[in-house]
């Protein structure tokens, strides 16, 4: 028995055709422009070659080019039809106007959505940079604004130079954000993309192997950032798309316990930062030194004086001494040699081999310039201090800290290094979580010091007057961003210095104790100013600095690992009067030579007069010009680089006296 097909069974059929032809004729629209054009290129042909037909054998036109060239002006331009005669031509010419309409028509829709697409594309920060030598930023955070302005200034030198930055914020709201804090670009393109820094696609339009240094930021808002760094440094390192460059990346570490995977991740490519142990190594030290902080801020900043790495080819053979006179305008530190170990204040009789550096200050790479008169012997003056000093011991202290965040516990065994065992290390907290990690996990962290907790708040008063504050040596202020917006953080260390300074008032004694305020946000830099501070520490602006300076020279964390490690060679502010008279004019030349019998190099002085003064540094002038010539008052200060291993350098605040004969003089050693 034969079976035909049923109407309803054909019907489905052509239905289904129907639907597949649909289908692929949109898939093919999906493409835009790339298949519309070429469409309604055919459509054209199709009905000029139609038409022209119809004009031809209607008689309208004697030859067939002529027809031909009358329908396509007429598809393109409907005047053409202007002067046409008869209504057999016209209703023709109508009909060719009406498909040149609906053809423009869609070719100017095409055009303008595609124009959309691109703009919103554009706008969005999906597409892909081309550029050289560039500096890429992946991630976001409040330090962007500093390091950018860091960079700014160090790509004035540069030809062109550009910032990419990768986020995943919108495009248009970092780059409201961004021109709202920085004014002034100068020569430096920032190019804005959107898209997750771990996303191997996204990274890919970067151009990161045509750049020169990579800054991978720790996002504010993700509970666990580290995570995140050690994903996207493994995504730029193994790239299907790399080459054969070396990257140079810089990224931030929160917490210590995944440094280790991170450095596995990033090899020898990658620069980490423990941040919370660089700002509880500049806290603790700031302690001991006051104006540590501005002095650092200083050399981290590409504005001004910083530390350079140069080979000096006239100065292989020559001794480190023969060094440090070579200079007029810059100050030398110290030498990284062939195998890339950095020495600061390395002995005077050193060698300096053919492929060693030079350390120096410096205003700028291209006023590292050797003195006409380098090659001549120099001899010590005459100058002498009258007092020959003697650092003792450790010495006991009490010291309090009021407040918490990540980097206290950081801070306390940072102090346990400076401190003789003995010492006590008294803590102001409003937080039974935090009471009960001291008492289980930080007190037997620390071998000098021993604890004292108290429960109470640093912006409460009366929590505050319960201490005998002229018995503690440093307070140290922190701010608590691990809860609160950085107004409101900042706004608490304000009210306690407020409640101090109103404490001081009231007790009519002098203050004996130092107040080290660590802030958040630098435009509250000068409301400490006015109040009892005597350092303020803005960590993310100096965090910023330092990601900056890493990004341009990886060499630079050398110099710093070993500036901020106990022990080591460290920055100090000695009195003047301990190396020179006062109110005598002296050059800076000889001060260098006065210095240098201690065992230690000078890299700049304080004029107290001017400590509280911004717009003088507050006082502060690194790498002075060596025919400089200064009259030192009393309590002015000399900085001074050293090393503590080696140098019988009188420290401030930790040094006995001894009054020799003034006749004795002190011959020059070496180091």
């Amino acid at each position: 028995m034969q079976i035909k097909p049923s109407p309803k069974n054909h019907n489905g059929l052509l239905k289904y055709i129907f639907s597949y032809i649909k289908y692929k004729f949109e898939s093919l629209f999906t493409y835009g422009l790339i298949f519309i054009i070429p469409l309604l290129i055919i459509i054209t042909i199709f009905i000029t070659l139609l038409f022209s037909i119809i004009y031809y054998y209607t008689e309208t036109s004697e030859h067939y080019e002529d027809a031909l060239w009358a329908t396509f002006t007429r598809v393109l331009d409907p005047c053409a039809a202007a002067e046409d005669e008869g209504l057999k031509h016209r209703i023709i010419s109508g009909i060719v106007i009406l498909c040149g309409l609906v053809i423009i028509a869609i070719l100017i829709g095409a055009i303008v959505t595609f124009m959309d697409e691109k703009l919103n594309e554009l706008k969005k920060g999906h597409t892909t940079v081309v550029e050289k030598n560039h500096t890429v930023i992946l991630g976001w955070s409040l330090k962007i604004f500093d390091i950018l302005n860091e960079l700014i200034i160090a790509n004035e030198s540069q030809r062109n130079p550009s910032i990419v930055i990768l986020t995943r914020k919108d495009r248009t709201e970092i780059q409201y954000m961004i021109k709202n804090k920085i004014t002034n670009l100068k020569n430096t393109r920032i190019i804005y993309r959107n898209g997750d820094p771990m996303s191997i696609n996204d990274l890919n339009k970067l151009s990161l192997n045509q750049s020169r240094s990579i800054i991978i930021l720790t996002s504010e808002t993700n509970p666990n950032p580290d995570i995140q760094i050690i994903k996207t440094v493994l995504a730029i390192r193994n790239n299907p798309r790399r080459t054969n460059i070396h990257f140079h990346i810089v990224a931030e570490i929160k917490q210590r316990i995944y440094l280790e995977a991170a450095m596995i991740a990033g090899g020898d490519e990658t620069l980490f930062v423990y941040t919370d142990e660089i700002i509880a190594r500049i806290i603790a030290q700031s302690c001991r030194q006051s104006g540590l902080t501005i002095i650092l801020a200083t050399l981290l900043s590409f504005e001004n004086d910083e530390i350079y790495f140069k080979y000096e080819n006239k100065l292989v053979g020559k001794t480190f001494y023969d060094a440090l006179f070579s200079y007029r305008k810059c100050s030398v530190i110290g030498l990284m040699f062939s195998d890339g170990t950095v020495k600061l204040c390395p002995q005077l009789d050193t060698i300096i081999n053919i492929n060693d550096q030079i350390i120096v200050i410096a205003e700028d790479d291209d006023k590292i310039i050797l003195s006409p008169d380098h090659l001549r012997q120099h001899h010590p003056t005459n100058f002498l201090s009258q007092q020959i000093l003697e650092r003792t011991v450790k010495t006991i202290e009490r010291n309090l800290i009021l407040g918490w965040n990540s980097r206290a516990a950081l801070i306390a065994k940072e102090l346990d290094t400076y401190v003789a065992h003995g010492s006590e290390l008294h803590i102001l907290i409003n937080s039974k979580k935090i009471i009960d990690f001291i008492t289980k996990e930080l007190t037997n962290e620390l071998k000098e010091q021993k604890i004292f907790i108290y429960f109470g708040s640093l912006t409460n008063k009366y929590d505050l007057e319960k201490f005998n504050f002229f018995s503690y040596r440093y307070i140290i202020i922190l701010a608590n961003e691990d809860d609160n917006i950085i107004e409101e953080v900042d706004a608490e260390c304000l009210i306690c210095l407020l409640y101090l300074q109103n404490i001081l008032d009231k007790s009519n004694q002098k203050k004996t104790f130092s107040i080290i305020t660590e802030m958040i946000d630098i435009r509250n830099r000068q409301l400490v100013n006015t109040i009892c501070a005597d350092d303020f520490i803005v960590s993310p602006n100096l965090l910023s600095k330092y990601l900056s300076q890493l990004s341009e020279n990886r060499n630079i964390k050398k110099v710093y690992d070993i500036l901020l490690t106990a022990g080591g060679p460290e920055i100090y502010l000695c009195l003047a009067s301990i190396f020179v008279p006062l109110g005598i004019s002296i050059s800076y030349y000889q001060i260098v030579q006065e210095i240098l019998k201690y065992h230690c190099l000078p890299i700049g002085y304080r004029l107290m007069k001017y400590s509280h003064d911004e717009t003088r540094s507050f006082g502060i002038v690194l790498n002075p010009d060596k025919q400089q010539n200064i009259i030192f008052s009393q309590n002015d200060k000399i900085i001074i680089l050293v090393d503590n291993s080696m140098s019988s350098v009188p420290i401030e605040g930790n040094i006995k006296y001894k009054f020799p004969n003034t006749q004795s003089q002190t011959k020059r050693s070496v180091f």
